[in-house]
C-alpha cells in the first residue's frame, strides 16, 4: 500500500510539472522575424511560435516585458524563457540556454554601395550613425570613445531608416531581419539599401531558460535540431521576412 502511494505521489508531480505553465517573455514590441504580436491575428507570431507550436509536451504563455525587466525577470524567477543571445546575458551563470536557433547578425548600412575594402578603422574622417537609443554596439564602443565615430540616437528603426536617408547620418547601424522588412514600407518605394560585406556582430540567437529546466532545454535542443538538418528552419525565417509586409514600429 505504502509502494502504491508513493508511485501515485511521484505520478502526481510528474504529471503536474508537465502541466505546468512556462512564462515565455517577450522584450516589447518584439522583433521580426523571430517573435512578435500581429495584431490581425491578436496573437504571438514568427519563428519562435512556430518552433515552439511544434513541441505539444509544453504548456506555455507569451507575456510582454522590457528587455531589461524580461532577464531580471528571469534571474527572479518571476518568468521562465526568452528569447535572446547568450552573448548579451549579464549573468549567463545565473540560466541555461538551447542550441542557437541562428546567427543574428548586424550591419553597417548606406544609401550608397560600400567599397570593396571599406573599413572604419582606416576611416579618415568622423562619421555618424544612426543608432537605436538605449542600445548599447559592443563592436562599436571604441569608435564611440574616441569620438571617431558619433551616435544619432532614434526612438525605433524606423525612423533610424528615415533619418539615414534625409542625410542625417552617414551610416545605419541595424540587424538585417529589421533592414530588410523596414524597406518594403511604400515609404521607401525605389530607394536602395546597401550593407557592408562583413557583420558589425554576428551572435547565436538562443532560448534562455531557468537552469531547473533541463527537461525543457533537451526537448527544445532535439526539436531545434531537427528543424534545421531538415531545412525547415530555413523556411521559416523565409516565411516571416520576405513574405512579410512590414508595419510601422
Amino acid at each position: 500500500m505504502l509502494r502504491f502511494m508513493v508511485f501515485c505521489s511521484c505520478l502526481f508531480t510528474l504529471l503536474a510539472k508537465a502541466d505546468e505553465q512556462l512564462l515565455f517573455v517577450v522584450n516589447d514590441p518584439g522583433s521580426l522575424p523571430y517573435l512578435y504580436f500581429d495584431h490581425d491575428q491578436n496573437s504571438y507570431v514568427g519563428v519562435i511560435p512556430d518552433i515552439l507550436h511544434g513541441m505539444q509536451s509544453l504548456n506555455y504563455r507569451f507575456v510582454s516585458n522590457s528587455r531589461k525587466r524580461s532577464e531580471e525577470q528571469i534571474y527572479a524567477n518571476k518568468a521562465d524563457m526568452m528569447m535572446l543571445s547568450v552573448a548579451w546575458l549579464k549573468q549567463p551563470e545565473k540560466v541555461i540556454s538551447t542550441i542557437p536557433i541562428h546567427q543574428h547578425r548586424s550591419f553597417l548600412y548606406s544609401p550608397r554601395e560600400f567599397p570593396e575594402n571599406f573599413s572604419l578603422a582606416e576611416s579618415k574622417k568622423i562619421n555618424t550613425v544612426c543608432t537605436r537609443k538605449s542600445y548599447f554596439y559592443p563592436k562599436l564602443n571604441s569608435y564611440f570613445d574616441s569620438k571617431r565615430l558619433m551616435r544619432v540616437d532614434a526612438s525605433n528603426h524606423l525612423s533610424m531608416l528615415k533619418m539615414l536617408f534625409k542625410k542625417r547620418c552617414d551610416y545605419l547601424v541595424m540587424n538585417e531581419f529589421n533592414a530588410i522588412n523596414i524597406m518594403q514600407l511604400p515609404f521607401f518605394e525605389g530607394k536602395q539599401l546597401y550593407h557592408a560585406n562583413q557583420p558589425i556582430s554576428s551572435v547565436p540567437l538562443n532560448i534562455i531558460l531557468r537552469p531547473e529546466f533541463t527537461r525543457e532545454k533537451q526537448l527544445l535542443d532535439d526539436h531545434i535540431r531537427a528543424l534545421q538538418e531538415s531545412g525547415e528552419m530555413d523556411k521559416l525565417l523565409a516565411k516571416y521576412t520576405y513574405t512579410h509586409q512590414a508595419k510601422k514600429e
